[in-house]
């Protein structure tokens, strides 16, 4: 986990990046590598309808390449780290779910073999 930066206030100074007076973001970071792009996009739109949710722990998903990562950002540590937990049982049954589904549909076709 990591602090979010600072922002620079009106005269320069560093401010709070949220919250008022010594409230400071904490933010945990996951990226995920996956085979391809395709896939990674995939376990993204599975993994979306949760990070729309607004409460005390803000979601966001992004994809560069073939890599997912999830950041989450919170000022309270026990709700980021429930979230944390939440979000990392959510990618384990979004990559076991793909493993079953997408190989099916993004496997090479094996060269018949002649005798």
């Amino acid at each position: 986990m990591e602090q979010a930066p600072h922002a620079p206030g009106p005269d320069g100074d560093a401010a709070p990046a949220a919250g008022g007076p010594g409230r400071r973001l904490l933010q945990f970071i996951l990226t995920i590598p996956f085979p391809s792009p395709v896939e990674a996009e995939i376990a993204e739109r599975f993994m979306t309808p949760n990070a729309e949710r607004r409460g005390p722990v803000r979601k966001e998903l992004s994809v560069n390449g073939s890599v997912l990562t999830v950041r989450l950002t919170a000022e309270d540590p026990g709700q980021l780290q429930m979230s944390v937990t939440s979000c990392l049982d959510q990618v384990s049954l979004v990559i076991r779910t793909m493993q079953r589904v997408v190989p099916p549909f993004f496997a090479k076709p094996q060269q018949e073999k002649g005798g």
